[in-house]
């Protein structure tokens, strides 16, 4: 989360920080690439072992971690450098929107997966 939030900070600036901006956007890539990958590794143990109650939720936490892949992997495409110099405000909104997403995906992971996780360790 603290990634994100410094990607608000960067884009409430009025021009792009292009000196700080490629880097951020890098290390948030990589953070939420290997997030994604780490629970696509324990998806198929947790909806095993899940009350039926939570099985459709993480099953379909699991379908929409893949389609946000995408939708991830095209808003980088399409923002390159140079689009993103060009067009500062509606890049800002754009990242906006994705930032907003993920942070409602992170809620839904701890709220769903956390419990289930620590009632695995006993705990």
């Amino acid at each position: 989360m603290a990634k994100l939030d410094e990607l608000d900070a960067l884009t409430s600036l009025p021009q792009p920080p292009m000196d700080r901006l490629p880097a951020l956007r890098q290390a948030l890539t990589r953070s939420s690439r290997a997030r994604t990958i780490l629970l696509e590794g324990a998806y198929d143990q947790l909806i095993a072992g899940a009350p039926p109650g939570k099985k459709a939720a993480l099953e379909s936490l699991k379908a929409d971690g893949k389609a946000n892949m995408i939708t991830s992997t095209r808003h980088i495409g399409s923002w390159t450098l140079r689009e993103i110099g060009d067009r500062w405000p509606d890049y800002c909104s754009a990242s906006a929107t994705m930032r907003a997403e993920m942070r409602k995906r992170i809620r839904s992971e701890k709220e769903l997966i956390y419990p289930l996780l620590a009632e695995r360790q006993g705990g």
